[in-house]
């Protein structure tokens, strides 16, 4: 690539908010002179390089500034994805399509540059629009992918601008939330056109007729909405002729053992949109968007969720988690359970502290002895305090994941070993040195130096991982929220 670089501060914002999306990861910006023998001359549409596995690398080259070519170009060297992992294939699905959404959504905008003193900024509302149509594009062409490119153009693009229009409105004294499948699942002509999101824009009852908890509205890829899914019907939708047979996941039909359970993600997070569009996605297949009450935006496909949008910023889910969390602490079945754990304390906007242990003797002198549950029966009845006779009260054998988010909801740290056996809930750690940090980060940090691994999940929604007295990443949070946050896995 030719090192006398064109301005082309549209395609640096691009790179920028390709990188919030997928924090740890690497995104370069290189560009070459049209006609040159490396990329040629170029149409609109980019020509999209292989993508090699093995080197966790993926490009797109397409047209840039006159007389130029771009090639945006993203490594995983810093956030490590395990193919195996629940959700793995999604992500790195993702990653393939990523340098092609960028240069599409950097062509998109390079027709309105920003003003000329801007280039090292960006208008926030430049950098906002670029943040929404580059989310847009990449779940656009994972949909064309499985509904073989059928889908209406725009159609994202105007339910996304849909859902940021509702967030933070009020009908009937209500905070709206919403909810939406794009599904091919639907095998009828329908008897009447209802476009979305047009048609349903000026119908003012509509998100709380289809809020994304009790009910899901069902849109075709040509944008035609099409019924209504309710949460305690899910089980009659092998009934329905309206809607083609309900499917696993993995895209085999399910038995009658399968009609009415769900085999994809589970949240636990109870009655609300995201466990509905993870049940929907994964019976039908295609593309789930709910908006919640705090104008959250959460994008679902094929029963596992994707992206996510707060603060006016996209990230994606951190699915391969449960992976690298296994990695770290070499086996034992204790990194789905606290993997499981702190994404439903993000979602429900709840703080926390989740550790897993090796050896409990490790933690005898940072956590009081009141605090410790697997020690409950070595202490004398007659010297019990309160808290330690409670513990006498908990069943927590086997271990499970709502089990263990109700104990972590409580303020103090939740520690199992790599079993899933509990140690300890609602304990205080002792923590001399805060770094002129919070309390929680204070303890998280700490903490991890005993442990395998902490994960640290603040009020906000993001979680943080420590390791061996440092924050390793920040996952699911605002990319400007923490000035010092590292940028990825070590």
């Amino acid at each position: 690539m030719d090192n006398d670089r064109p301005e082309d501060p549209v395609s640096e914002l691009v790179a920028e908010a390709m990188s919030e999306i997928l924090l740890g990861t690497q995104v370069e910006v290189l560009h070459e002179r049209a006609g040159s023998p490396q990329t040629g001359d170029l149409e609109s549409h980019p020509q999209v390089a292989a993508v090699t596995n093995d080197d966790d690398y993926a490009c797109a080259t397409g047209t840039g500034p006159p007389g130029w070519n771009v090639q945006m170009r993203i490594r995983l060297s810093g956030r490590p994805i395990p193919p195996t992992a629940p959700g793995g294939s999604l992500l790195l699905e993702m990653v393939r399509h990523l340098p092609e959404a960028g240069i599409l959504t950097a062509a998109k905008f390079r027709s309105t540059p920003p003003s000329p003193g801007t280039a090292g900024v960006g208008l926030p509302a430049l950098r906002r629009a670029i943040r929404d149509t580059l989310a847009a594009q990449i779940l656009s062409d994972l949909i064309d992918a499985r509904f073989d490119g059928h889908t209406r153009p725009g159609l994202i693009d105007e339910t996304i601008d849909y859902l940021i229009e509702l967030g933070g409105s009020r009908v009937e004294a209500t905070d709206l939330t919403h909810g939406i499948i794009i599904t091919d699942a639907v095998i009828d002509e329908p008897r009447l056109n209802f476009e979305y999101p047009a048609d349903v824009r000026s119908a003012k009852r509509a998100p709380l007729l289809f809020d994304g908890y009790r009910s899901i509205l069902v849109v075709d890829p040509h944008g035609r909405a099409r019924t209504e899914l309710q949460r305690h019907r899910l089980d009659n939708l092998a009934s329905r002729h309206l809607l083609a047979q309900p499917r696993s996941v993995t895209g085999t039909e399910p038995d009658d053992s399968q009609v009415g359970r769900s085999e994809c993600w589970d949240p636990l997070w109870g009655a609300d949109g995201s466990s509905l569009a993870a049940e929907v996605t994964g019976r039908l297949g295609g593309l789930a968007l709910i908006l919640e009450s705090d104008r959250t935006i959460r994008a679902f496909i094929d029963g596992e969720p994707l992206l996510v949008r707060r603060g006016e910023h996209w990230t994606a889910f951190p699915l391969e988690l449960g992976g690298v969390i296994g990695m770290m602490i070499e086996g034992g079945t204790a990194a789905d359970l606290v993997v499981d754990t702190a994404l439903a304390i993000s979602s429900g906007r709840h703080g926390a502290i989740l550790a897993v242990v090796a050896d409990s003797a490790n933690l005898d002198d940072i956590v009081p002895l009141k605090d410790r549950f697997d020690l409950r029966n070595e202490i004398d009845p007659h010297a019990m305090v309160v808290e330690t006779r409670l513990h006498h009260l908990i069943d927590a054998g086997p271990l499970d994941a709502l089990t263990l988010t109700r104990l972590a909801m409580l303020d103090g740290a939740t520690i199992i070993n790599r079993d899933s056996d509990l140690i300890a809930y609602g304990a205080i750690v002792a923590s001399s040195d805060s770094q002129n940090e919070g309390a929680r980060t204070a303890a998280a940090r700490t903490l991890s130096t005993r442990a395998d691994v902490v994960l640290r999940v603040s009020a906000d929604g993001d979680i943080t991982i420590f390791r061996s007295g440092a924050a390793l990443t920040t996952l699911l949070g605002n990319p400007n929220q923490h000035e010092d946050r590292p940028s990825g896995f070590a």
